[in-house]
């Protein structure tokens, strides 16, 4: 994985909210405004740095961000290699435990560190799709019960 988090620029709500509605603009759980400029335009693994849902799991802790974008300082931003799909990754992420990798009890936070320290086993690329598509077929059975 490439780590692409020194290309992350936090905006505040004041600076956010002079600013034209077109881009998303992601924090640690997923996207939380739109801004009138991107930083990304391809498709990048994010994972949650901070917050309480590192431990509640509210909401995915790895998610694909697509098409033109911002990301925050919340978010890591993690690029693909040859070989890697970062749809194994953002689903490996989202099933493993992370407590041992957060630390903070107020704040909760998993920092680059940690989270560079995570090992993910790595199949051949046609055995990430099979189980990235049978996690999914699971899932999808699951939200319609």
């Amino acid at each position: 994985m490439i780590n692409r988090d020194a290309e992350r620029i936090p905006l505040s709500v004041g600076e956010r909210s002079k600013l034209a509605k077109k881009y998303d603009y992601y924090g640690a759980s997923g996207v939380i405004d739109k801004v009138d400029r991107f930083l990304f335009s391809k498709p990048l693994l994010l994972i949650g740095e901070d917050g309480a849902n590192l431990l509640l799991r509210n909401k995915p802790i790895a998610f694909i961000a697509q098409g033109e974008y911002w990301v925050n300082n919340h978010a890591h931003v993690l690029d693909s290699v040859e070989g890697l799909l970062l749809e194994y990754v953002a689903t490996y992420i989202n099933a493993i435990n992370l407590a041992p990798y957060v630390t903070g009890t107020a704040q909760p936070k998993m920092n680059q560190e940690k989270m560079n320290s995570i090992l993910i086993p790595i199949p051949p690329t046609a055995e990430q799709f099979r189980i990235v598509h049978e996690v999914s077929c699971i899932t999808s059975v699951i939200g319609h019960l």
